[in-house]
């Protein structure tokens, strides 16, 4: 099947409530094809049927808003094709308030039988005051509710002559449902509800079932169509739901749902999919479904260039005032953007990472997210490992608390024998009380603090200070059986309780309990005991992240490029083999925490920025993506040297392979 994404689109929410009047009532062709035009669109999301359960075109599978006495649904499909414009249509499933009202057997339900809820008040008077994202939470295990999307999924599909994809919204809540129906559904596969691992199976199974049931009827008359399965359907940690999906758009918001470094690394995860991918921001100064708020240009233009910095296309969140009119002050924001992303595509959205330092992610997102910053900080480039493909990399990190499956443990010892590296931080590799391999360390669990210190070695002392220097979260118990020591712990006199206790915070350092082992580095291994990933995203210490680098560079000298920036830079590099060059992206902002968001306001130019590229293929020409202008460079030893005279917000340097 084709798989197409579009690569500058528009997810136009409209959950709009059914004592509204008037609704589509300022729609108008005109006003709908200038505000694509104005945004630079390629595709735009629309919707058939929204969070309230009501629908947007003539339904005999659904109710139609009361409000509504025309197609809007077929207008604005009408509308974008007219202009070459890529339309989605959306379908709520996992909340529909229409649904829930008229059909509590469809509500999903917890082990002792109450319903599950989404910041939902049962108990609650019409006048008390509602919870943003507020909803009853509805059961698609492919079952009757599942039949109902099927049949609305089916008259969208025959209704309209040509539909460009489907992307439905709120799939995978949970990890079980224990409605009567699933209970009923499990005992006919031979299940036993009572076991959390029996209904954590028929939850994934009949998940897949709905998603297939699904592609089926779409492909059936529309058999170029994209289709996606949001709310945990771009999830690195549930690859069971990832075939379901032609592509996959990660919902990440960057000013209110974890900040500006959650989405490279799951970017880098889904790039090894084989499937397209788009970032999803919005619009909006905090998150979904705010009327009124807005970004800044600058703020649009550097989120854009930022996803596409990482290979993934770009989808900006809005939302459709009920009167169906385009505000087109948001659409010159969009617009502003977009014409940018446009010059930039060439160079970012095709092409193979360089990088040859991966990270195998954990369960834990916080642990992945933080590694990956303590990089991103740095400019290290980086990949994930996918599927075990430890090959591909030179230097491979464990955050955390990976646990590998033996299969995973056999692949991993070749890879070791076979020259490859392995960092390793916190309880990684350790499983039934054990290490899953020979890191020459004998594992003996906690010290029995709640926090303990990091005093580091001259070998790990680059900028560093040399006292003892706090960990936030207690280090893992090891003994060396062989290797060299890099740093020590430093134990307090005791843990912190309202028997034993110092002061406000935590208890100082014992100087006489520092002979254990943060670091150590054995051969082509180097192991930290504590937590760094998960210590960075929680309380962001400089001094954790240098020791962390510092750590790695012991055994990491492979890096294809170095730049010169400040922390808050970023860079990643591809190979276009097509065009036959490299393509280096920078990007420059420094997100400020203001009140419940971050928010880019000043973007400061950065010049004369130090870069080097190393490569034994013989380079040609160094110039700037936008612009064209020509960089002089210098070629020595596998080391291309060059600097980038001016960077605001981002920068593409292309260097041709002769």
């Amino acid at each position: 099947m084709k798989n197409t994404i579009s690569p500058r689109q528009v997810h136009l929410d409209f959950h709009t409530s059914p004592l509204i009047e008037g609704i589509g009532s300022r729609f108008s062709k005109e006003n709908f094809q200038a505000a694509l035009k104005e945004g630079n669109l390629s595709s735009i999301t629309v919707f058939a049927k929204c969070h309230h359960g009501v629908c947007y075109y003539p339904t005999e599978a659904g109710t139609m808003h009361p409000h509504l006495n025309f197609d809007l649904l077929g207008k604005m499909i009408e509308a974008a094709h007219e202009i070459g414009v890529r339309i989605p249509v959306y379908i709520t499933a996992g909340w529909s308030a229409l649904d829930a009202e008229k059909h509590p057997e469809w509500w999903m339900r917890n082990q002792d039988g109450t319903p599950m809820l989404t910041n939902f008040d049962l108990n609650a008077e019409a006048n008390d005051l509602k919870p943003n994202c507020s909803w009853i939470d509805l059961c698609l295990n492919d079952g009757s509710y599942a039949e109902h999307i099927y049949e609305l999924t089916r008259e969208v599909c025959d209704r309209y002559e040509d539909i460009d994809g489907l992307f439905y919204d709120i799939c995978f809540l949970t990890e079980a449902c224990y409605c009567e129906e699933c209970k009923s559904g499990m005992k006919k596969m031979g299940l036993d509800p009572e076991k959390e691992e029996d209904a954590k199976y028929y939850y994934i199974v009949k998940h897949q079932d709905f998603m297939r049931k699904c592609g089926e009827i779409l492909h059936e008359k529309h058999p170029e169509a994209t289709i996606f399965f949001n709310s945990g359907g771009a999830d690195p940690n549930r690859p069971e739901y990832h075939d379901g999906s032609t592509h996959f758009e990660l919902e990440d918001l960057p000013t209110s749902w974890g900040g500006y470094d959650k989405m490279p690394f799951r970017a880098k995860f889904f790039d090894k999919t084989g499937k397209g991918y788009l970032g999803m921001t919005g619009k909006f100064h905090t998150d979904w479904g705010e009327f009124g708020g807005f970004k800044l240009q600058e703020a649009l233009k550097y989120e854009v260039a930022s996803m596409m910095t990482y290979g993934a296309g770009c989808s900006i969140g809005d939302h459709l005032h009920p009167d169906g009119e385009m505000d087109m002050e948001t659409y010159k924001n969009i617009g502003y953007a977009y014409r940018y992303a446009e010059q930039i595509e060439p160079y970012c959205l095709h092409g193979s990472s360089t990088a040859k330092l991966g990270i195998y992610l954990s369960k834990d997102e916080i642990s992945n997210e933080g590694t990956a910053k303590m990089l991103l900080e740095d400019q290290v480039d980086f990949g994930i490992v996918y599927q075990d493909n430890f090959e591909e990399f030179d230097t491979v990190i464990f955050p955390d608390c990976v646990v590998l499956e033996d299969n995973s443990v056999k692949k991993l010892e070749a890879f070791i024998r076979n020259g490859g590296k392995i960092l390793v931080t916190g309880e990684s590799l350790v499983k039934d009380g054990n290490f899953q391999l020979d890191l020459g360390l004998e594992y003996q669990g906690a010290y029995g603090y709640d926090k303990d210190y990091i005093i580091v070695g001259d070998a790990l002392a680059e900028n560093m200070v040399t006292s003892p220097f706090l960990a936030y979260s207690p280090a893992t118990k090891v003994e060396v059986k062989e290797g060299e020591v890099l740093a020590n712990v430093m134990l307090p006199y005791f843990g912190r309780t309202y028997g034993t206790y110092c002061g406000h915070k935590n208890t100082p350092y014992n100087r006489e309990g520092f002979d254990h082992v943060a670091a150590v580095k054995n051969g082509n291994v180097v192991y930290l005991a504590h937590k760094l990933g998960w210590i960075y995203k929680k309380f962001g210490s400089a001094y954790h992240r240098q020791y962390f680098l510092n750590a790695l560079r012991q055994i990491y000298k492979a890096a294809a490029f170095q730049v010169e920036m400040p922390s808050a830079g970023r860079a990643a590099m591809k190979f276009q083999e097509e065009e036959n060059r490299f393509c280096l992206n920078l990007l420059y902002a420094s997100p400020v925490s203001r009140g419940a968001v971050e928010v880019i306001e000043d973007i400061v130019p950065l010049y004369n920025i130090s870069c080097y590229v190393y490569t034994e293929k013989k380079i040609s020409r160094v110039y700037l993506g936008v612009g064209k202008e020509e960089l002089p460079f210098t070629q020595r030893d596998g080391k291309v040297h060059f600097t980038v005279p001016y960077l605001h917000c981002h920068q593409t340097v292309v260097l041709d392979v002769e």
